[in-house]
């Protein structure tokens, strides 16, 4: 019984070291996707975030392997940090290619795209207008609001009028607190 225990433990070993060496002998490392598989993710993820420089791209990817993992990266970050001096197409980072008549026939098929997007999907209105807020834009400035009651009423259509009230008092002050901050904002910068 021992021996047929020796016997498959040899040749299990035997066949692990048989694949260590066949995998080595192609060239090939399972963790390091292939070039063309690389380009692959990189188009994919260029197409997803054509503002994100394509080195970035590539460096993210052979850094990563992974273009679910650069994408993650991209949506929590905002942008890709720029790839080493030596890493190849680094310069084009850093210094964008001049413009060209290809890159204005791109330009353009880029611009019908997103012509033909937005006529597919609807731009979604501001909330002044979703709310009908538009006369009392002008009316918040003049005066400030009152506070709404605080007692919740028995009857449905004085909830639901004032859950509304609240909701559009919510969408003018934070309308006046956003004018204020860009109003000091551009003081400051102006300073």
């Amino acid at each position: 019984m021992n021996d047929i225990v020796g016997v498959f433990f040899a040749l299990f070993t035997l066949w692990v070291v048989v694949r260590i060496i066949r995998g080595s002998a192609n060239g090939v490392s399972s963790a390091q996707p292939s070039a063309t598989r690389t380009q692959e993710m990189v188009d994919t993820v260029k197409a997803m975030f054509p503002d994100i420089p394509e080195a970035s791209i590539r460096y993210d990817i052979l850094r990563s392997g992974s273009a679910e993992a650069t994408c993650d990266r991209i949506l929590q970050q905002g942008y890709l940090p720029p790839p080493p001096a030596d890493f190849p197409g680094a310069t084009e980072t850093q210094h964008p290619p001049p413009s060209t008549t290809n890159s204005a026939v791109t330009t353009s098929t880029t611009l019908s795209a997103r012509q033909d997007a937005s006529v597919a999907t609807p731009v979604s209105p501001s909330l002044i207008s979703r709310y009908h807020l538009e006369d009392r834009v002008n009316a918040h400035s003049s005066h400030e609001a009152s506070p709404i009651r605080a007692s919740w009423s028995a009857d449905a259509k004085d909830r639901a009028a004032g859950l509304q009230e609240r909701k559009a008092q919510m969408i003018l002050q934070a309308r006046k607190r956003m004018a204020e901050r860009k109003a000091s904002e551009g003081a400051s910068t102006s300073q």
